[in-house]
């Protein structure tokens, strides 16, 4: 029998490509843990850490991976280190599928910033009023935005807050619409969006929402991960699996 393929999961590309692969294929999809109360998957899941490039690789030998396919969000950067590399140990084919980034549109104001600290330092610059939209990135950076008002929307609650005076937190999961984000952004005075390049459907309408209103927004850069074999379209992924890992007996 044909060995499973790997899904390093968490994100609606890596949902839907599951839907695709079962149950024609064993599927095991591997989940981090940090989102509560995860939607039921097909095939298998996993739930954890693998402990590393020794971990995850140990784990391709004994479940005979066939095809390692890292569907992480875009800014899971060590996920994708760790992935490379146990793939190059265990010699198991290895593509990211990745979402394409975000491009302005005219109108849009964006500024973009390597790193959450010059995020950070110029963001009281930008506005008196941010919303902050990035996921489960380490927010600390945040604490020396003094001077304006921050709003934090997560899906979870985080687990570490900035050290900021004047902060609120909404808990909400997306997609959000249009006119969901235009009625946030206006009815909380919202006049700096703070994302991250996430890319996909499911979160782009506040910068839609942000244009529309004139509202600057001050976007973290993707951070560096290593050179691989990739695709953006669920169809390449789909064909890449079956000429690095055919059925047997087809």
């Amino acid at each position: 029998m044909t060995g499973p393929v790997l899904i390093l999961g968490g994100t609606a590309e890596a949902r839907r490509l599951a839907e695709r692969l079962a149950p024609a294929r064993r599927v095991i999809t591997s989940l981090a843990g940090r989102t509560g109360a995860p939607t039921a998957l097909p095939g298998e899941t996993r739930i954890g850490g693998f402990g590393g490039v020794a971990g995850l690789a140990a784990y391709l030998r004994a479940h005979r991976v066939v095809a390692l396919i890292d569907a992480t969000h875009p800014y899971a950067a060590r996920m994708a280190a760790n992935a490379a590399a146990a793939a190059l140990d265990c010699g198991t084919p290895l593509l990211r599928y990745d979402r394409p980034t975000w491009q302005p549109k005219p109108g849009d104001k964006w500024v973009e910033y390597d790193d959450l600290i010059a995020l950070a330092a110029a963001l009281p610059n930008l506005g008196r009023h941010a919303l902050v939209t990035l996921g489960g990135a380490d927010l600390s950076a945040l604490s020396g935005a003094l001077g304006m008002r921050l709003t934090l929307r997560a899906i979870d609650p985080p687990a570490r807050l900035p050290d900021h005076p004047d902060l609120d937190v909404i808990l909400d999961r997306g997609p959000f619409d249009l006119a969901g984000e235009r009625a946030l952004l206006s009815q909380r005075g919202i006049d700096v969006l703070v994302s991250r390049n996430a890319g996909g459907q499911a979160t782009r309408a506040k910068l839609d929402a942000a244009r529309d209103l004139g509202i600057p927004v001050a976007l973290l850069r993707r951070p560096v991960r290593p050179v691989t074999a990739s695709a953006t379209e669920m169809e390449a992924v789909l064909r890449w699996i079956e000429d690095a890992a055919p059925i047997e007996g087809e």
